[in-house]
């Protein structure tokens, strides 16, 4: 069989399958920034929210998962949208409809011991995400455009004080990650603009958050879809049954999804959920 037909072959084969599995989806996971809520418009298509109505309707649970603070979405005028679960601070975090912790898992150890070096070295911006907020230990011109690029408030200066700290965020450039990440053994870390990365513990990610309420709920992964944009999404994407990336991701984040969609301000959304029949 020639290569172009074996493909096109393989291609055929998984659009079957997932056209097999959409009558079956129980669950949908969505990030924020780039997928639910526009920073062009700064608002969440009127399409999207149209969707999200449709799909509450039919039953299929709508669930938050992104690297945000629930504080963040408060301030956002998120929560109004009634989603029935929000997993937080890219799956450390999970809280119900009525935002009580369905679970929670803190930084320890190594990771731990490396973000708080960072933290009170005082060389670098860097925020601590403890369950009741967050704070960051200095202020930079680097903070102050990376808080440009998401349209949110910059957290208050503010000290350890032994709290359980569940994610880091430190304000550095692309050119200076690879010196941060060295002083971070046991880390993952992962961008979310030209100025910020997020830091997990080496087996966090929206997917470890994501296994874990999926197991809460007795739902399989085949029965769930994932939307995503960023570099934080790529794992979740390739977890889903259905990995749906936005027309406004960058290429390799296209790449990990099953299906590539239109742009948010485009309605990407409810376009994917049309093609796949969910809505």
């Amino acid at each position: 069989m020639k290569r172009n037909t074996l493909l096109k072959s393989l291609v055929e084969a998984r659009q079957n399958t997932m056209n097999c599995e959409r009558s079956n989806i129980k669950v949908i996971f969505f990030d924020i920034d780039g997928t639910l809520f526009s920073h062009t418009t700064r608002s969440v298509p009127a399409s999207t929210l149209r969707a999200l109505k449709c799909l509450q309707e039919k039953g299929i649970l709508c669930v938050i998962a992104t690297g945000r603070h629930i504080s963040e979405m408060r301030e956002m005028d998120f929560l109004k949208y009634g989603f029935d679960a929000y997993i937080t601070l890219n799956g450390q975090i999970c809280l119900d409809s009525d935002l009580e912790t369905v679970f929670e898992i803190p930084m320890e150890g190594e990771s731990m011991k490396g973000l708080l070096d960072i933290f009170h070295g005082m060389e670098i911006p860097t925020i601590l995400t403890a369950k009741d907020g967050m704070y960051v230990n200095f202020i930079n011109e680097d903070v102050y455009l990376a808080h440009q690029e998401i349209h949110t408030s910059i957290p208050e200066v503010g000290t350890y004080s032994g709290e359980n700290v569940y994610m880091g965020v430190i304000y550095c450039t692309k050119e200076l990650e690879e010196a941060v990440a060295k002083k971070l053994p046991g880390c993952s870390i992962t961008r979310w603009c030209g100025y910020g990365i997020d830091v997990l513990p080496g087996e966090g990610d929206k997917v470890a958050g994501i296994r874990k309420y999926l197991e809460l709920q007795g739902i399989s992964r085949e029965e769930t879809i994932a939307f995503g944009d960023g570099e934080n999404d790529m794992e979740m994407l390739r977890y889903a049954g259905i990995g749906i990336a936005l027309g406004n991701a960058e290429e390799e984040v296209k790449a990990a999804a099953d299906y590539v969609t239109a742009d948010i301000d485009d309605d990407g959304v409810s376009k994917a959920l049309e093609y796949f029949h969910i809505i």
